[in-house]
């Protein structure tokens, strides 16, 4: 039998789909229940990252360690079917605990809402425990330096990101190089009322971002960034 509630979550939790949100079984599950156990909580602006970002602020590193660790093991819980984080301990590895690629891609997809930050279906593999985990998103989204990222901060690691998976050719490399130099001269004069206006049309970034193509890229750094 089919899991509805981990395979629904699993593959519409970055991105919705109309076909598998329109099946009966998934339909009744919205329609019952909430988040379920370790999903990730809206903050008041509906955004389960900028919570978190907001909850990181002002703390120590290792207190930041230690919430972005809980983050994980529920999320790892929540994947797993499990109503608690007692069966997943911070140091076991994630195929010791009963993880799959499945289990994988949901967990995967649910750090990715929770954090705000574009990670690889290789996640769980390359960071094998909750604790190494815990450590590359902490990294991820404050920095080395301990504080949490400012917001835009956080839109230039994405579109870093964004950017990193793109497989241009010399021509749309020289192009795309030559944009992003306009951009940083660009962002370093005083920004305009105008610009300020532009901004907040909704979306995230990495939403924004996931399947952009080069020109959508430069619409993206037009729009977003103030150009």
């Amino acid at each position: 039998d089919i899991q509805w509630d981990r395979f629904a979550y699993g593959y519409t939790a970055v991105r919705p789909s109309p076909l598998i949100g329109e099946l009966p079984e998934v339909r009744r599950l919205r329609e019952t229940g909430g988040p379920a156990a370790g999903e990730p909580g809206a903050g008041p602006d509906g955004s389960p990252a900028e919570a978190l970002r907001k909850r990181l602020a002002g703390i120590s590193r290792a207190e930041q360690s230690l919430v972005v660790l809980e983050v994980v093991r529920s999320g790892a819980a929540a994947a797993l079917g499990h109503s608690s984080t007692d069966e997943v301990g911070a140091g076991r590895a994630f195929k010791e605990l009963g993880f799959d690629s499945l289990i994988a891609l949901e967990l995967r997809n649910r750090l990715t809402a929770a954090t705000g930050q574009k990670l690889p279906a290789t996640l769980v593999f390359d960071y094998p425990t909750p604790t190494a985990l815990a450590e590359f998103l902490c990294a991820r989204i404050v920095g080395d330096g301990g504080t949490a990222a400012a917001p835009g901060v956080a839109e230039l690691d994405a579109l870093e990101s964004a950017l990193s998976v793109l497989d241009p050719d010399s021509e749309a490399r020289e192009t795309i190089a030559a944009r992003l130099r306009d951009l940083a001269a660009k962002w370093a004069e005083p920004r305009t009322a105008d610009a300020e206006a532009a901004e907040g049309d909704g979306g995230t970034v990495t939403e924004k971002l996931q399947e952009a193509t080069p020109d959508e890229v430069f619409a993206f750094i037009d729009k977003e960034l103030g150009i």
